[in-house]
């Protein structure tokens, strides 16, 4: 057999039981999204999750110690793909443009109705705050590996990455909580503008 060859080691039984384990985790995180619309995250308690999810305590614990520990992982989740993307992504795609990044953004969080609920609970600062430093990692390398020049020295460029990711994620918030009618694309538009020409472009 050459070095190359790979051998597939894994058995039905065992890819049988991976698969029930993603099926249990997606239901205990759906159930504890849909019971942070009713009350606040420190008041749900393990019993009435586990309830919720359809499963019982025993089954919770193998898997999480916590409640809180189901959101957390969620979110982790969530930041690790949209890292994921956006770095495996990078050459071929202008960090920088609201288009790519909103467009990077509505891949990860394809599920819109867990991401609506998620945002809007007691621990929506969470999802957004992790958001926004993931953005502000993802263009502050982009604008140090491509070395893109602008009027103003390299020490400046984590406040406007900064800048930049805090915006796109609020307006992302916005419009993932309070629809309006309003399309994605039009936003980015409107924000590529904003970046570009600043606020006297609309003057």
């Amino acid at each position: 057999m050459g070095k190359s060859e790979e051998v597939n080691t894994t058995s039905a039984p065992e890819i049988k039981a991976d698969r029930r384990i993603l099926k249990t985790k997606k239901a205990i995180y759906e159930a504890l999204v849909e019971l942070m619309q009713k009350k606040k995250l420190n008041s749900i308690t393990v019993t009435e999750l586990a309830a919720q999810a359809n499963i019982n305590r025993k089954t919770f614990y193998t898997y999480y110690s916590t409640v809180n520990d189901v959101l957390d992982e969620g979110i982790c989740e969530l930041i690790t793909s949209l890292k994921d993307l956006m770095y495996a992504m990078s050459e071929d795609y202008n960090m920088l443009s609201p288009q790519t990044l909103f467009a990077f953004l509505n891949t990860i969080m394809s599920d819109a109705d867990i991401v609506r609920n998620l945002f809007a609970s007691d621990n929506g600062i969470l999802l957004f705050n992790r958001l926004q430093k993931t953005l502000q990692e993802t263009l502050l390398k982009e604008m140090l590996d491509n070395d893109i020049k602008m009027s103003v020295p390299p020490e400046q460029y984590p406040l406007i990455s900064n800048f930049i990711a805090g915006g796109m994620v609020s307006v992302y918030y916005e419009w993932i909580t309070n629809p309006n009618g309003i399309t994605l694309d039009d936003m980015a538009r409107t924000l590529t503008t904003l970046i570009i020409s600043g606020v006297h472009a609309f003057a």
